[in-house]
């Protein structure tokens, strides 16, 4: 009977436990104020929370009537209390896409959260990591700095020329000219490559330049754009609808050109390992932006180009072969410029990595100049290979810039077989090993943990 007794006694307090845990578990509530920039004071205090910020570290924190919009980060002096005690209260402070997150383990608390701005890395802080490097002065194109765009009108052939112009992201470094004289080499992930320029958010934008030939050298592979070529939609690195009644439908980023999936199948075996190094969110331009070959001028009427068979000719046409001005900005950032993610705002987010070609807009800038041969400046291989940049769909071909086997830009058909050298994006934050020099014997090497 005692020990009956006994049972009964130690299972009511298992279950005294039991409820009381279950309790326990329910008043631990999880609440996630999500606070959009359009939100005013008023709204987002009647939650609790107050929103402080500052632009600069010499300035002081003051009060907002918005969340304010930016790149902007969390103070660690930010803190949540609960009723009237000045004890801080564990919680998760997060600043992203202009909107604060605040996750705690209880509620009815009053938060105080403080955001300063945060210096974004520019191509001039990446500069100053290759002191041997120095800007070339007037021998460079003119850059119109409203517009971005440079007037270029001959080939660059004996110059080693470092310049500067304009991108989406802010002011850009950029190689020009000798192919023997410049000292633009890297390597990185047991290979090497050749900068093609600094962006302007300080990334460090790589092509593929090994010379061994070997069965893993995508640059000796001969590879096609896309095929079939009788529609507007195949001048896409990715592509949306054959026959399509419109110029949205004909490209979207649905489905990856075949040269893509190349560059996919040798981005795993050749630099998934060193993923930590490469930025995600600094695009590739495949500007599919309509131009109607009647003005010097490009225009965007998806109501008249750019789908099914219609004739369009493409922006970068008109760059190169008509104003002969090329530009590092990508006119349609939302549609053409490729990325993984939009931490800086801008990009698609089509790509599963970070890989892709190089413009024809990049090729003008580093020495080519419409279809004549140059041989003398640092892209040319001898080989020829495929750009990411559209020419024109017309008599049921679509046509793709490249740079040939003599170095000249031209332009071909999308089911041609042409080389592939593959462009990544380096982080602005990237550590060099000490001692080299951009030569070829002794290239820039990326230091890796």
């Amino acid at each position: 009977m005692k020990k009956s007794n006994k049972s009964i006694v130690v299972i009511g307090v298992f279950l005294v436990a039991i409820i009381l845990s279950i309790k326990l578990i329910n008043n631990k509530r999880e609440e996630v104020f999500e606070l959009d920039s359009s939100n005013n004071l008023e709204e987002v205090e009647s939650k609790g929370v107050a929103i402080l910020y500052k632009d600069s570290e010499e300035e002081n924190y003051q009060e907002t009537d918005s969340i304010p919009k930016g790149n902007y980060e969390v103070d660690s002096q930010s803190y949540c209390t609960k009723g009237n005690s000045t004890e801080h209260i564990t919680t998760t402070m997060e600043y992203k896409d202009n909107k604060v997150y605040i996750k705690a383990d209880s509620s009815g608390l009053k938060c105080f959260v403080y955001l300063k701005k945060v210096k974004l890395p520019t191509a001039e802080d990446t500069l100053a990591k290759f002191p041997n490097l120095k800007l070339s002065g007037n021998s460079c194109p003119t850059i119109d700095e409203a517009t971005g765009e440079a007037s270029i009108y001959s080939l660059e052939t004996t110059n080693a020329l470092l310049c500067k112009g304009q991108d989406d992201y802010g002011d850009t470094y950029y190689f020009r000219g000798s192919k023997t004289n410049i000292k633009n080499w890297v390597k990185f992930a047991d290979k090497l490559w050749r900068i093609i320029r600094i962006n302007g958010d300080g990334t460090i934008r790589l092509i593929y330049s090994e010379n061994v030939i070997s069965e893993s050298d995508i640059t000796n592979s001969e590879i096609y754009y896309n095929n079939p070529r009788t529609d507007n939609t195949y001048v896409g690195f990715m592509y949306g609808t054959a026959n399509a009644s419109s110029y949205d439908e004909a490209h979207k980023n649905t489905n990856k050109s075949h040269i893509l999936k190349e560059l996919d199948t040798w981005y795993l075996k050749n630099l998934e390992q060193y993923k930590n190094a490469l930025d995600g969110a600094t695009g590739f331009c495949n500007d599919r932006t309509p131009y109607n070959g009647s003005s010097n001028t490009s225009i965007v009427d998806t109501s008249a180009y750019g789908y099914a068979r219609i004739t369009t000719y493409y922006g970068p046409y008109l760059r190169a072969w008509i104003t002969h001005k090329p530009i590092f900005k990508c006119p349609q950032k939302e549609q053409d410029l490729f990325t993984t993610t939009n931490d800086k705002g801008i990009g698609n987010q089509a790509l599963d990595y970070p890989i892709g070609l190089i413009t024809a807009d990049e090729v003008i800038y580093a020495g080519a100049y419409e279809s004549r041969e140059n041989a003398d400046y640092y892209l040319f291989t001898g080989k020829p290979y495929w750009t990411m940049s559209p020419y024109y769909f017309v008599n049921d071909y679509a046509m793709m810039y490249c740079v040939t086997k003599n170095g000249n830009l031209d332009s071909t058909f999308v089911p041609d077989t042409f080389g592939v050298r593959p462009v990544i994006n380096l982080k602005a934050d990237t550590p060099f090993e000490e001692g080299g020099d951009g030569s070829a014997e002794h290239p820039f090497t990326v230091k890796l943990n």
